[in-house]
């Protein structure tokens, strides 16, 4: 059994991948959660398929995931790493499909003078709010490429398809940002932006405020000098998403989310036999998982990866192996014992009984023959 258990483990470490429990298990229920996109999940990194688990409930929401990534490819990922758990690039997807992601894409690989701008003008605005506030601005206020792909994000949430529409995606697979269709959307945006928005809330029903009248009066009366200085200060304010949140909800991503050692020892003693019956559940369903193990037991103490799955799958194969000696030995030997006889005299009761059928049509048959003679002599 012991050399058995040696081969076996050897042969299933030779065959085993090397990715960790933790990223084997989220692909592994992320590709239960979503059959219909099992192919591909199992190409993909685990943080996108840890996004994709959270994505399940929503229909909407995993099926423009997945488009953007059909249509788009690497891009699409990143993107969908760095901002898939934002509400706000949620609602952005859903509302847009695949193709939101190119403006997020551009505005994260190009610093763009008049982002920056904008960026700066929310620092300022920012700066002054302090003077008659108590609010606390962001730890974390550098002009980061990830701070580029959140003000994309709320661009876009703002202005939507008259945004989409400036970005194409040219042969070699870059995206573009169309200077004309900017230019003639931006001076467009400049005198009637208010007007459209005022009608946008009032034919979906939202409340109407105050300042969204005046702003539609402002382009009524075509006063866009300091007016309209300040209200680019308002709205580069707005596209300064929480970064603090949103960043320790990617780091959250990228860690994965499953709980680590540290959580496991603060647990109840109930809670710990649960989770173990939970894993050894999970784990005898997927047999990968072992090896999974196996790897993250090398890297906990420094061992090669295919040492420690080795060990693990040894440990594993050997109690299976005497569990099984035991049940062939003390029960389906026993069994074999009483079945034997059992079966034997089923097959004689058949054979007999064959044979008898048989002797019955061969009786028939001569009776028949003999009946047929005499017509045939007349």
């Amino acid at each position: 059994m012991v050399a058995i258990a040696i081969l076996v483990a050897g042969i299933l470490t030779t065959v085993a991948s090397h990715e960790p429990f933790e990223s084997r298990l989220v692909r592994l229920e992320a590709q239960r959660a979503l059959p219909t996109l099992e192919a591909s999940l199992e190409q993909a990194s685990p943080e996108l398929n840890a996004l994709f688990l959270d994505y399940a409930d929503d229909q909407a929401l995993w099926m423009s995931a997945s488009l953007a990534i059909l249509r788009h490819g690497d891009m699409a990922s990143d993107v969908l790493v760095a901002y898939g758990l934002s509400p706000q690039f949620q609602q952005v997807l859903v509302r847009f499909g695949a193709d939101a992601v190119l403006p997020i894409s551009y505005f994260r690989n190009h610093d763009v003078a008049t982002l920056r701008a904008r960026h700066w003008m929310g620092e300022r605005f920012q700066q002054l709010s302090h003077w008659w506030s108590d609010e606390e601005g962001d730890a974390d206020s550098a002009f980061t490429p990830y701070r580029r792909g959140q003000m994309g994000v709320a661009l876009l949430d703002t202005n939507g398809h008259a945004l989409l529409n400036q970005f194409v995606v040219d042969d070699e697979g870059n995206v573009e940002w169309l200077q004309g269709e900017r230019l003639v959307s931006g001076v467009g945006d400049f005198f009637t932006s208010g007007l459209r928005e005022l009608e946008s809330q009032w034919r979906r029903g939202d409340a109407i405020g105050a300042a969204d009248l005046g702003w539609a009066g402002v382009d009524l009366l075509v006063m866009a000098s300091t007016a309209k200085v300040l209200r680019a200060g308002r709205a580069a304010r707005a596209a300064r998403v929480g970064s603090v949140e949103a960043q320790g909800a990617r780091a959250g991503l990228r860690q994965g989310i499953v709980a680590s050692g540290g959580r496991f020892a603060t647990l109840p003693r109930m809670a710990k036999v649960t989770a173990v019956a939970g894993t050894a559940y999970v784990v005898a369903r997927h047999p990968s998982l072992v090896s999974a193990l196996g790897a993250n037991l090398s890297n906990w103490l420094g061992w090669p990866v295919w040492l420690g799955q080795f060990l693990v799958w040894l440990v594993v194969l050997l109690p299976v192996l005497i569990v099984a000696r035991l049940a062939y030995r003390w029960l389906l030997t026993p069994l074999l014992w009483l079945l034997v006889p059992l079966m034997r005299l089923c097959f004689r009761t058949a054979n007999q009984a064959l044979a008898r059928r048989t002797q019955e049509q061969k009786k028939s048959r001569d009776e028949k023959e003999a009946n047929c003679k005499p017509f045939y002599l007349n």
